[in-house]
């Protein structure tokens, strides 16, 4: 996997592990706060993911003017919830939009909307119930989903 994504997904982790250190762990509203604050870095790496590996892909397969009317292209991808992502891989292949159309587990497709809506929410000043604890789950779904497009991407 491209070091760019595994250094988002480490600054995750990495604060995810101090919330659970006491005293952080024993202040609800402070680890209420950093949810917040990884959803909108979720948010980043689930975008910053899709553009990356497609990225690497057209670098890998194209001429280089090609490679970068696609970089350009995606570099416009923001807040990708999962209909988008499908849409973008569907600009690159029918096919591969159907794949993760069917293989993509609901649980997964929610977790990517609820952090994408969750992040839009923050942005415009309202307030959002996600937990510590919710967001972990959503996001280990999404690493998941990650881990699949870059792998089914690179075997293309």
């Amino acid at each position: 996997m491209n070091r760019r994504i595994i250094g988002l997904q480490d600054r995750i982790d990495s604060l995810q592990g101090k919330a659970k250190i006491e005293p952080v762990s024993l202040d609800t509203e402070l680890q209420s706060q950093i949810a917040r604050f990884l959803c909108v870095l979720g948010s980043g790496l689930m975008e910053q993911a899709l553009i990356v590996i497609l990225t690497d892909y057209a670098q890998a397969r194209c001429h280089a003017d090609v490679s970068r009317f696609v970089s350009a292209s995606l570099s416009r991808i923001r807040n990708a919830k999962f209909e988008d992502v499908l849409v973008t891989l569907g600009h690159f292949s029918p096919d591969w939009r159907e794949h993760f159309e069917k293989v993509t587990s609901p649980e997964v497709k929610d977790a990517i909307d609820s952090i994408v809506n969750n992040r839009n929410q923050i942005a415009h000043g309202a307030q959002t119930g996600i937990s510590l604890v919710t967001f972990m789950e959503y996001y280990r779904r999404v690493k998941a989903f990650i881990v699949e497009l870059d792998a089914f991407v690179s075997a293309h």
